[in-house]
């Protein structure tokens, strides 16, 4: 697709010499690192290793393609921004990682999945863990290619400057949320406050405003490739809404009921929505009509 026809397909990215269709170059060094991590977090008995990758990997991904094009290719404002809003998306998300224990803590769904498959976990991990982050990852990395080796000048179409307010908005929703959600727990912890679930900031708008960040991040990297990019990559950020609607909120609210019962199912009466940021009178009638017994 383009906005002006002069920039029509994502195909022929690099020169004919190239042996190896670089997104299948690309898809092998993922896959291949994942198999490297998994063979260590074997020996360490924990899984974190898996973590470093979500936010790092698209980084790299990035730099590459840039690099193979020879920086001949592609709007150089378009493949600034978009390298360094992608910097500054995965450096933030690392440093949050560290923020919450990093290195050595094991995240409570893999902790779950070691305790429920026992001593077959150790393979299961490379297919459930490791090879599935490969893919959840790798498709919408696949709007890289399209953003950096587009030719069109950086907000000439309106995909452009949408998916720009989308990549921003979405890092500072994230960047807010963990935030506030990391300072709830500190309170908690030195005894500031005896609220066991957070109604504050943004989670007072939203039960999860950090999902909600992280799938901005990827529709607003897909608007950006829009002037040259294949239809089908649209499967990427489509794969990352449908993990987040269909799992991981799924997953997340089952253990907070779990683990706050009561104190959690008020929290989705008051806040109904449990993605999209709406006000707290809509979010009362949405609750009600959603959770109510």
């Amino acid at each position: 697709s383009t906005c002006n026809g002069t920039d029509t397909t994502a195909t022929n990215y690099y020169p004919p010499s190239t042996t190896m269709d670089p997104i299948v170059v690309d898809a092998l060094s993922l896959l291949g690192l994942n198999v490297v991590l998994w063979l260590v977090s074997l020996p360490l008995g924990k899984t974190w290793p898996v973590d470093f990758i979500w936010s790092n990997w698209p980084i790299y991904q990035a730099a590459m393609i840039y690099s193979r094009s020879d920086g001949v290719d592609g709007d150089k404002d378009r493949q600034v921004l978009v390298f360094c809003l992608v910097c500054v998306w995965g450096f933030r998300l690392t440093n949050n990682f560290y923020a919450r224990g990093g290195i050595g803590h094991e995240d409570w769904r893999y902790a779950d999945m070691r305790e429920k498959f026992g001593a077959n976990f150790w393979w299961i991990s490379l297919f459930s863990v490791f090879l599935g982050q490969t893919i959840f990852l790798f498709l919408p990395c696949l709007s890289l290619y399209g953003a950096i080796e587009s030719k069109e000048p950086l907000f000439s179409c309106a995909y452009d400057a949408v998916g720009f307010v989308f990549l921003v908005s979405a890092i500072l929703l994230e960047t807010i949320s963990d935030q506030q959600m990391n300072d709830f727990i500190t309170s908690k912890k030195l005894g500031h406050t005896t609220d066991v679930v957070i109604n504050q900031g943004l989670w007072r708008y939203s039960r999860h405003p950090n999902y909600l960040g992280e799938m901005m991040f990827w529709w607003g990297l897909y608007l950006l490739s829009a002037t040259k990019t294949e239809a089908w990559m649209v499967c990427g950020p489509i794969s990352i809404s449908a993990l987040f609607i269909f799992v991981s909120v799924k997953l997340m609210e089952d253990r907070q009921i779990q683990n706050k019962g009561d104190k959690y199912r008020e929290y989705q009466m008051e806040v109904g929505s449990s993605l999209l940021l709406l006000p707290p009178a809509i979010n009362k009638l949405l609750g009600k009509t959603l959770y109510s017994k």
